[in-house]
């Protein structure tokens, strides 16, 4: 217990020193799939401190508040007529290059145009492996596991340093199947198509937790790292299409 309030007492004060600006500049839609509607999310990212910062995270894909649980990802909100509204959707994580999403999109994954390219997605998938992992090792890589490898590989890959008053721009794109009617569990939600919508997105900015995906030494080293930061950060809100 005193763990968790020690925890929550350096997110609190990291948040109220207010050492980020999040926002949200734009979204705009494309409908040209009559089953889907893309939405691009473009915001950003200030560094507010006269120091070099870093923070863990995977900027261009989002999760939900309702699913979301010491995530990489920005999470995000969804408000209807200004209430919140605790719903594990309408948008879910999706993180992979165009192919991938395109054997995903694909309807009839039994053709052999897909098989060809789930075929090769994997080959792919397989090469980078063997790379990372031979990397690891000719850097002088201790650790056998290869799927610890893999996970230092992808944490140290999610650091992102911003210099003094630096600011970087992201992009997250994503779609809603414009299902109107969700049933979560015992609960119920309908987007109706005259309400106001507006999200947010939340970066829940965590290092410590991440022990088991670092070695020893690079979890004292950002440990001990004050620049390397912690908090909870919240961007404005904006309002979203869901007419």
């Amino acid at each position: 217990m005193k763990i968790l309030i020690a925890f929550l007492f350096s997110i609190s004060l990291s948040a109220q020193t207010k050492m980020l600006d999040v926002k949200i500049d734009s979204i705009t839609t494309n409908d040209s799939n009559p089953k889907k509607r893309a939405f691009t999310i473009n915001y950003h990212i200030e560094n507010l401190t006269e120091n070099e910062i870093s923070f863990f995270l995977r900027p261009n894909t989002l999760i939900a508040n309702a699913a979301s649980s010491l995530t990489l990802y920005p999470i995000y909100r969804i408000y209807q007529n200004s209430s919140f509204i605790a719903l594990d959707g309408p948008f879910y994580e999706r993180e992979g290059n165009d192919e991938w999403n395109k054997y995903v999109e694909m309807t009839d994954k039994k053709t052999p145009e897909a098989k060809e390219l789930l075929q090769k997605i994997m080959d792919e998938h397989e090469a980078q492996k063997n790379t990372i992992i031979d990397d690891y090792k000719k850097n002088g890589g201790k650790n056998t596991d290869e799927l610890w490898i893999i996970k230092n590989h992808n944490q140290w890959r999610a650091k992102i340093t911003l210099q003094p008053k630096e600011i970087k721009s992201f992009q997250i794109k994503t779609s809603w199947d414009k299902e109107r009617y969700i049933l979560q569990d015992d609960l119920e939600y309908y987007l109706d198509e005259k309400d106001k919508f507006e999200i947010e997105l939340t970066l829940h900015l965590i290092k410590t937790h991440f022990k088991e995906r670092l070695s020893p030494e690079e979890f004292t080293q950002i440990e001990k790292d004050k620049n390397f930061i912690e908090g909870i950060f919240t961007s404005n809100k904006v309002e979203i299409n869901f007419n």
